[in-house]
């Protein structure tokens, strides 16, 4: 007889032919006794498995040599991962700080960041990195920078970030075509290409800058920022997306014609944007286009519901989903409509690690191949789906909330105020966003209160525990006197 494990079930052939009755006897109370055992599902997704992911792939890839802190390229390559490819692997490394709130981690972002701007400095203004002409790389360097800056306050990343996206926007916004957009690459720079490119628009360079100038505004409350954010998100929704199916196209050529291809990853950075701006201004239409966009992306982009692609061109593929639905998932409660179906994912990512180094490369439902030349960026993907999938389904204290008083019936109020210290009051329900607090949780089980007017954080000043101390708005920082 042989028995035969995998995730969901336990598989017995039992070939008894001429085998005596004794044994016979033996076959028979093993059967009993495997019926009588749940076997537990096979490197199925549970507490601390995000955390390992993790570290895995820190212990694969990051590389601490001479001050620098960097992933490297591929296993068998030591080399710091590029530009574009570099805010990539990053970023990764911020979802896993977005999940835990651990000082260590958020260390580890202030290094990994330091070391790319040393290895990339901006040029001096008013044109950094004009020697990339692909104003979606610039999205994900300034995406990688003001999110850096959001989780360490270092004023360091806070000024390349927004001199980046006012660069790629000044010189990628254009109306003599399409009635508008962002340039994927610039006209002028693709025409030095052998031969010459048309140059497009596309929903890369659009949407991961359309985040970005969301990202800046949560930062500094400069409401330029938040303009240009729903101006792009304005062209986007008319040129680029499918409000019929949810399908975000590839972009569009200077004739008006459309590239209908798709990609898990345009789904996934267009959800991200619609939901951060549905949080920043709660228009509804937003939430709306994020719900259809995901589910698209569910249905019509995975197989059998998992996502997958073993395409050797790609670098990563579905980190930017990874963040579309799980911030849009967990900001608005949908934990009880989409969970089963990210543990799904995760359970396969799990399932097709390699089991010496414990990463999965892009194809989540197959084996991940033993080949030192994939590039880190591979891993990401599968990385960044697991800070997103908690272990148990979440409480549904998370989410945007409003927080009233049983006995006064007033709600927690940020009362129009923006600066550090300024001071919280009650006032009568209204759910405007001086109204409205996010609620996100550390891996400590503790949780964060984010005013959605102020983008401030609940904050006990100086950690006091004495009565009638009064709580104030402060930069989040995720501190103990923020938890």
């Amino acid at each position: 007889f042989s028995l035969h494990c995998d995730d969901s079930s336990l598989l017995i052939i039992i070939v008894l032919g001429s085998i005596n009755s004794y044994l016979k006897v033996l076959v028979m109370q093993l059967l009993t006794i495997l019926k009588l055992i749940q076997l537990p599902a096979a490197l199925a997704l549970g507490p601390g498995g995000a955390d390992t992911m993790f570290k895995d792939f820190n212990n694969a890839f990051l590389v601490r040599s001479g001050g620098d802190v960097y992933y490297k390229e591929a296993l068998n390559n030591g080399n710091q991962s590029g530009t574009w490819s570099g805010s990539l692997n990053i970023l990764g490394a911020q979802d896993a700080y977005e999940r835990t709130g651990d000082p260590k981690t958020k260390t580890l972002i202030n290094e990994l960041l330091t070391t790319w701007l040393k290895s990339n400095p901006p040029n001096a203004n008013p044109d950094p990195w004009a020697w990339d002409g692909w104003n979606d790389d610039l999205g994900w360097f300034t995406l990688a920078l003001i999110r850096g800056y959001q989780i360490t306050s270092n004023e360091a990343f806070l000024h390349p970030a927004k001199s980046g996206f006012d660069y790629a926007f000044r010189r990628g916004w254009d109306t003599q075509y399409n009635g508008g957009g962002i340039w994927e690459e610039n006209p002028e720079y693709a025409a030095r290409n052998n031969p010459p490119k048309e140059a497009t628009k596309e929903a890369l360079s659009n949407d991961s800058l359309g985040k970005v100038a969301c990202l800046i505004y949560q930062s500094t409350l400069d409401r330029s920022y938040l303009q240009k954010a729903e101006q792009i998100y304005a062209w986007v929704s008319k040129n680029l997306l499918n409000h019929a199916t949810g399908q975000v196209n590839t972009g569009i050529h200077m004739n008006g014609t459309r590239n209908t291809a798709t990609a898990v990853y345009n789904q996934g950075t267009f959800i991200d944007y619609a939901n951060l701006l549905y949080t920043i201004t709660g228009t509804r239409t937003y939430y709306d286009d994020a719900k259809k966009a995901l589910e698209f992306g569910r249905d019509s982009l995975t197989t059998n519901g998992i996502f997958s692609n073993d395409a050797n061109y790609l670098n990563t593929w579905a980190d930017e989903f990874a963040r579309g639905a799980g911030h849009f998932v967990r900001d608005n409660g949908l934990w009880d409509e989409y969970y089963s179906w990210m543990v799904s994912n995760a359970d396969f990512i799990l399932k097709n690690r390699r089991s010496d180094l414990g990463i999965t490369w892009n194809a989540w439902d197959k084996a991940t191949p033993s080949d030192a030349s994939l590039t880190s960026n591979k891993f990401v993907s599968a990385m960044a789906w697991l800070q997103y999938t908690p272990a148990t389904v979440p409480s549904e204290i998370g989410g945007i909330h409003t927080i009233v008083n049983q006995r006064t019936g007033m709600a927690i109020d940020s009362a129009g105020e923006r600066e550090n210290g300024a001071k919280v009051v009650q006032w009568g329900v209204n759910n405007s966003l001086n109204q409205r607090w996010l609620l996100t949780q550390n891996a400590d089980s503790s949780w964060n209160i984010v005013n959605l007017a102020s983008w401030k954080a609940l904050d006990f000043p100086g950690e006091s525990k004495a009565d009638g101390v009064e709580m104030v708005l402060w930069t989040a920082d995720r501190d103990e006197n923020q938890r």
